[in-house]
């Protein structure tokens, strides 16, 4: 079972797969190839379900983004129709991403602790 992880930004996107459970970061696109390298990771990883990272404010307040990853959500949903698309909650991501690494790497460690968060809820 393979998972990717998105982590939705208004340019770059990063990505995390997971495989027999483990999540590792594998990717940061832009905005506009994501569903290009998307459908490459799927093929090689053979991925059945799509993690997009909800950006909720800390206060679980919506906010602009949250209004335009929801949309996105439901592109990847037309697009993919024989993957499941999921959403998690992200946001202490960024905090805990900070924690674990040097600035330059947060949001691609930030995609890979949404999937495991998200297959941490799973079991």
């Amino acid at each position: 079972m393979s998972y990717i992880a998105i982590d939705l930004g208004d340019k770059k996107v990063w990505l995390a797969v997971a495989v027999e459970w483990l999540s590792i970061p594998k990717s940061i696109v832009a905005r506009t190839k994501l569903i290009d390298e998307l459908k490459k990771i799927k093929v090689q990883y053979d991925a059945h379900t799509f993690v997009v990272g909800l950006p909720y404010d800390l206060y679980g307040v919506r906010i602009k983004q949250l209004e335009k990853t929801e949309k996105f959500i439901e592109k990847l949903k037309n697009i993919f129709p024989d993957t499941e698309v999921v959403w998690y909650d992200e946001r202490f991501s960024t905090i805990e991403a900070r924690r674990e690494s040097d600035e330059d790497e947060v949001d691609d460690i930030s995609a890979s602790l949404i999937l495991e968060g998200y297959l941490a809820s799973l079991k």
